[in-house]
């Protein structure tokens, strides 16, 4: 478990990837497979792509803004997903209320936005591996293309 202080003073304690249960991981899930299905979240996600042009560049708050208003719906749905995230990594907080994602939304900004950085780099992890298995007894032959 990891404490993480937080802008205002309050502190999280995040928990270990594996500790995450399947009801946490779950929603996680089934909101990343609907921003998957969301051209408009699609179209803005190339649209960023386009504009970085490299990892290492930041875009600006005008391009940000940009891009956010084209994913229409999707922008809540990626909302809830950071949320979501938030919820399922951190085992409590020095808040008087349980941790939540509906509770992520009384959280002042500032701390919402370092739970969120501090998390984000274990979306991956929470998320099923897709690709095929190197293993000779694989059942998924590796794709030529």
């Amino acid at each position: 478990m990891l404490r993480k202080n937080l802008p205002s003073g309050a502190t999280a304690d995040i928990r270990e990837v594996a500790d995450v249960t399947e009801r946490q991981r779950r929603p996680i899930k089934r909101m990343q497979a609907k921003l998957g299905a969301n051209g408009e979240f699609l179209s803005a996600v190339k649209a960023a792509q386009d504009l970085k042009g490299g990892d290492d560049v930041e875009l600006t708050p005008a391009e940000q803004s940009a891009i956010a208003a084209g994913m229409g719906s999707a922008f809540d749905d990626l909302e809830s997903l950071n949320d979501l995230l938030v919820a399922a990594l951190v085992a409590g907080w020095s808040y008087d209320f349980p941790v939540s994602e509906d509770a992520c939304q009384d959280l002042p900004g500032r701390d919402l936005d370092a739970l969120r950085e501090a998390v984000s780099p274990y979306m991956a992890q929470l998320l099923p591996g897709f690709e095929p298995s190197p293993e000779p007894e694989s059942p998924i032959v590796p794709s030529s293309v």
